[in-house]
């Protein structure tokens, strides 16, 4: 079906041969903001910029959502599809950019001129003229606003620069006369433009009206004198002398484009390596037909030597062929070292004279300049790459308006407020093209020690100009091996004094041009970022380690990102490149005194402590903690809105968090240390950090020691012990919980005490002694119901369910597990009920009742999926892969068992990978798969053994046993499952123990029948 969006006159929607013009003036705005940009999304803050200024409604969102939801249903009714598509934060026509008519306008007049330079003008006309009949009147008739009136003054100069094709082709085709009206009207509306006069000036004349011709001159040059203050340029007063001496009209004719000699002014650079798809980009984006006038280049990071110039200048010589009329290069200088950046007028008279025009036919003033430049380019296709702009201040000037020219613009600060802009944010090099590089600089003889390549690329950040000016270096040193670069890189003088080279300097250098446009607190800001304890800080941290309102930070920080001097790898977190990093912390140690820094990380821990303490007592409310004053905060906090917020903070911070407790160790700060482990304890066994874990609190209970803070010491034990039973260190774990338990009873710690019973249940329950574990659940179960906390007597209870599942007693288990139900229910506390509905599923399994398990482990993933806690998920998984029937569900068994092994393995829970290991391989052992099945219950029983976990052990060596069986080794069978009847025994396993004598007798039975022949 044939339909279109107009937007050459008044802004309407045209299809089944009928003109929707729309309901209201703002809903035909967003239909033109949209078309005008068709096949590209719009950003929703853009097309508030569009509709309103700067001056938009209350509910700018809402009101836009309205008429986008309104254009919908009209496009729908057309029966054209979903064509307007929303995505994050944006939204786009998604339609071939020929249904709108000012893109079928441009995209005739290129063909058009295409056709006239290759000689076809009588089918350049026609093209032309079907151009022109695409225009209805004023674009965008009666829309108000600023970006109406721009889009319109924008359009305006693309008919116009169409109209001076065609007259150049009806003037070479003799068509005198019929063009002196229009060019009359044409010199009215612009009664300076000297090209207009020239080509009126010539169809005069070819009318045989000499007199007319020099009158048309004559009334340009007083115009010309009155309104600019200068002369006819030199195309014109030729043209005036051609007249005056009666020359062939012939002589004055315009010339086809192609003819008009092309300067072609690119330096000479290196060879481009890598980069294929950013160049790919550029060219697609150059020759597509949706294309806009202007491509502005800039990166991510933006920082120096990211490959700015290299890239740009290669796409210039790579679509020159597209773009005929010239290849410029202007560099201007907004880092040129010791240099200032050119000024609007210098640059655009060097561009002018770049292209022929000479000095003396140069305007004196800045508009003039301006009116030439856009003049010239017109009706030219040239590619301008404008390098190292200081940003759209300079830049804006220098664009020309409606012309089918190509400028790329290079810039270390990120462009906006440019119309049609086009970004390609450049990045470091993917490693692999990095070693590519430093090779084509070193040469590959030198290079073929791959792994120390990918550590110097590695240092050098993977930044091509420090790439290159490493490889430079070795390449000028004879007698230097990578191995002696590579040690000079990580025990010389420091990265940056090494990645250098005689001619350039150190990469330093290229960084502190940057660093010396920003302001003074700019600066100050840069330099402390430096200090920063993890890869990525957030504004709230940054105010903190600054001293600032968190207002001002974020406004700074969003400086720091236009400079690309910083970047933000996720929403709200910044980040620096190593390099920089590096330099930051070379400037705040020489330009910053002690004083300032100390203060400055002082500020941030104290923020650390302050932020920890608040997200732990968020996400884990009933958590026992000593006793504390809460001081109000010295620094505002984020404003998290929940437990999960809190954690997601936790989650962010944690690698600064970490090294900031270890920075208080380092320097004498062992108080905050020990905070900041208290703070995190809960944090960090959850997410499986036990080996910084059981630093911090070892060292936060020798501070805590020494203090002769008892009852905090006794908390940090606590803590300790907890950390070294998730390392599988449980004799260890056992003498800290018995000394918590003594300092407890010492200091008349109730609640400290039932927590170290309780702990110590868990402990001998990991280590198989399950009557001990037993003893100590019940003593600590009545404890709990002395003090009549709900939730703690669930935990008690939860824990005796456990015990007696694995003694077999599964009568009690489920008493218990019904009673941690209620418990937890009544507590609202979800995420322990789905510890519970876990557990449960484990019994039944046990009673064979695999439908119910399943049921309740479903339950139990989606509370621990909402959790976001992946150990709890993890262990969820497992449990419901053992509801699962083998070999019929074995794909899927296997991929929730290798799901969960790899968190466990990341969380170094090495008990809990034994137990996936072990039902991994029972799994496979009931596919038939007897040798891997072997393989796996290998590697549980060593896990089980490296961590005591006599019960794990136990099972591994059954499991072992009964493949081995399978597999025809008996004796290796028999030895191993009679192993797994004694630690059963000793870890008063009695379940496992009889299914374990059950296996031995077949085993045994079956070796007499080989011996025999008979059972």
């Amino acid at each position: 079906m044939e339909w279109e969006i107009r937007i050459l006159g008044p802004v309407e929607l045209r299809g089944n041969r009928q003109a929707d013009s729309l309901g209201s003036a703002k809903e035909r705005l967003v239909l033109a903001a949209l078309a005008l940009d068709a096949g590209r999304p719009v950003s929703v803050e853009t097309l508030i910029h569009r509709l309103w200024d700067d001056t938009p409604p209350a509910q700018p969102r809402a009101s836009l959502h309205a008429y986008v939801a309104r254009i919908r249903r009209r496009l729908r009714a057309l029966g054209v599809g979903e064509r307007l598509v929303q995505l994050a934060h944006t939204y786009s026509l998604d339609i071939p950019a020929e249904r709108v008519d000012c893109h079928r306008f441009q995209d005739l007049v290129t063909r058009a001129r295409t056709l006239s330079d290759g000689g076809d003008d009588r089918q350049a006309l026609r093209t032309l003229r079907d151009a022109g009949a695409l225009w209805r009147g004023e674009p965008l008739a009666g829309l108000p606003g600023l970006w109406a009136a721009h889009t319109r003054a924008l359009l305006a100069d693309r008919k116009l620069s169409a109209q001076l094709v065609r007259t150049a082709v009806e003037l070479r085709n003799g068509h005198f006369a019929e063009l002196v009206p229009d060019l009359s009207a044409l010199l009215a509306e612009h009664p300076t433009d000297e090209l207009i006069a020239g080509r009126l000036m010539t169809a005069t004349y070819g009318c045989g009206r000499q007199a007319d011709a020099l009158r048309v001159y004559d009334g340009v040059r007083r115009r010309l004198r009155e309104d600019l203050g200068a002369d006819p340029g030199e195309q014109l007063a030729r043209l005036q002398a051609l007249i005056l001496d009666g020359a062939p009209v012939q002589a004055l004719l315009p010339r086809p484009e192609s003819a008009v000699a092309a300067p072609r002014t690119l330096p000479g650079h290196a060879e481009l390596v890598g980069r294929a798809q950013e160049l790919a980009t550029i060219v697609h984006n150059a020759t597509s037909d949706a294309r806009p006038s202007v491509i502005a280049l800039q990166t991510v990071s933006g920082m120096a030597g990211v490959g700015k110039t290299l890239i740009a200048l290669h796409a210039a010589r790579r679509l020159a062929a597209a773009f005929p009329d010239g290849a410029v290069h202007l560099d201007l200088r907004a880092h040129a070292p010791g240099l200032e950046p050119l000024s609007t007028e210098a640059a655009l008279t060097a561009l002018l004279r770049a292209f022929g025009v000479p000095a003396s036919a140069l305007p004196p003033d800045r508009d003039g300049l301006v009116d030439l430049w856009r003049g010239l380019l017109a009706n030219r296709r040239a590619v301008v790459v404008l390098d190292d702009t200081t940003g759209p201040e300079q830049l804006r000037p220098l664009l020309p308006g409606a012309s089918p020219s190509l400028i790329i613009v290079t810039s270390r600060r990120r462009l906006t407020g440019l119309p049609g802009i086009r970004s390609l944010q450049l990045d470091v090099l993917p490693p692999q093209d990095a070693v590519a590089l430093f090779r084509a600089v070193a040469g590959e003889e030198r290079t073929r020690r791959t792994n120390e390549v990918a550590d110097i690329v590695r240092l050098a950040g993977y930044l091509p100009l420090a790439v290159e000016l490493a490889a430079g270096r070795l390449a000028s040193r004879p007698a230097w091996t990578t191995a002696h670069l590579l040690r000079r890189l990580t025990h010389g003088q420091g990265r940056l004094k090494e990645i250098r080279d005689g001619d350039r300097g150190e990469i330093a250098r290229a960084f502190d041009v940057s660093y010396r446009t920003l302001d003074p607190k700019e600066q100050m800001i840069f330099r402390f970022l430096g200090l920063r304890f993890g890869p990525d800080i957030d504004a709230y941290a940054v105010a903190a380690l600054a001293g600032l309102p968190v207002p001002a930070a974020e406004d700074i920080l969003e400086a720091l990102l236009d400079a690309h001097l910083i970047r933000e790898p996720s929403p709200e977190r910044y980040a620096l490149h190593d390099l920089l990093g590096e330099y930051a912390r070379a400037l705040t140690m020489s330009e910053d005194p002690d004083t300032a820094r100390d203060q400055a990380i002082h500020q941030l821990i104290d923020f650390y402590v302050q932020a920890s303490e608040t997200a732990d007592r968020m996400i884990y409310p009933r958590r026992l903690r000593p006793a504390r004053p809460t001081a109000p905060a010295p620094r505002p906090l984020p404003p998290w809105d929940g437990p999960a917020a809190a954690r997601r903070w936790l989650l962010a911070e944690r690698a600064g968090l970490l090294a900031a407790e270890r920075h208080c160790r380092a320097t004498g700060r062992p108080r905050e240390a020990a905070l900041l482990a208290r703070a995190l304890a809960s944090f960090l066994d959850e997410e499986g950090y036990s080996a910084d874990a059981r630093r911090a609190h070892a060292a936060a209970v020798r501070h805590w020691d020494t203090a002769g803070e008892r009852r905090t010491a006794v908390h940090a034990r606590i803590d300790l012990a907890n950390a070294l039973s998730h390392r599988g260190r449980y004799e260890e774990a056992l003498d800290v919980l018995q000394q918590a338990r003594d300092g407890a009873e010492a200091t008349g710690d109730t609640a400290a005490g039932a927590e170290a019973l309780h702990r110590l249940g868990v402990l001998h329950w990991n280590l198989g002694r399950l009557a001990e574990a037993r003893t100590f659940q019940l003593r600590t179960l009545r404890l709990r119901l002395d003090s009549g906390d709900t939730w703690q007597i669930g935990r008690a209870r939860n824990n005796l369910g456990i015990t007696h599942l694995y003694m077999g007693k599964f009568a009690e288990a489920q008493e218990y597990f019904d009673a941690a139900l209620a418990d937890f229910r009544r507590s609202a506390d979800m995420r322990e009920y789905a510890h519970v509905l876990n557990n449960l599923s484990d019994l039944h399994i046990q009673l064979g009742d695999r439908e119910s398990a399943r049921r309740l482990l479903q339950k139990a993933l989606d509370i621990s999926n909402e959790t976001g806690i992946p150990s709890e998920a993890a262990i969820a998984q497992v449990n419901l892969a053992n509801t699962m029937n083998s070999p019929e569900e074995l794909r899927a068994m296997l991929d929730l068992y290798t799901d969960s092994l790899s968190v466990f393995r990341r969380l170094g829970d090495r008990r809990s990978a034994s137990d996936t290991l072990r039902a991994m391989g029972a799994a496979l052992h009931t596919a038939g798969r007897f040798a891997e099945a072997a393989v796996r219950q290998r590697q549980a029983l060593d896990l089980a053994r490296s961590v005591g976990a006599a019960h794990e052990e136990a099972q591994a060596l059954h499991g072992l046993g009964l493949a081995e069986h399978r597999l025809g080794r008996q004796s290796s069978a028999a030895a191993h499952i009679e192993r797994a009847i004694e630690v059963a025994d000793h870890a008063g396993a009695a379940h496992e123990a009889a299914r374990a004598r059950e296996s031995l007798a077949e085993v045994r039975g079956y070796e007499s029948f080989s011996r025999t022949g008979r059972p």
